[in-house]
């Protein structure tokens, strides 16, 4: 579960860049039976750059992983967020899921807000 709000300075053209407020909260993992414990953190790109990608802490769990951490984002009203879920281990790190947002699509959705969650 992620939210996020943004600000902007002024308002103005769909490819003004904002800040958007990423708030990376939990994750419940489908544990594999000879993994009961994952190390993981998640990864939040815009628009597919990795200029714009940012990594939230490590965090140990079973059931439920929890962050609660902030991440801010540059981004524009078009602007796309990928997030992965990664598990880290000693050799690699392996992807445990992806989601997308569209932020033009959240904003349609919501009038005009950005409150997602």
């Amino acid at each position: 579960m992620a939210s996020a709000s943004s600000s902007r300075a002024t308002a103005g053209l769909a490819c003004e860049k904002s800040q958007l407020t990423v708030k990376v909260v939990s994750v419940k993992p489908k544990v594999h039976s000879r993994q009961s414990r994952i190390n993981s953190y998640v990864e939040v790109t815009v628009d597919g750059l990795p200029s714009e990608t940012k990594k939230t802490g490590k965090r140990i769990g079973s059931s439920e992983l929890l962050w609660n951490e902030i991440l801010i984002m540059n981004v524009t009203a078009q602007s796309h967020l990928d997030l992965k879920v990664w598990s880290c281990h000693t050799l690699r790190n392996e992807l445990l899921g992806t989601a997308s947002i569209s932020l033009c699509n959240v904003l349609k959705k919501n009038g005009g807000k950005s409150t997602y969650e």
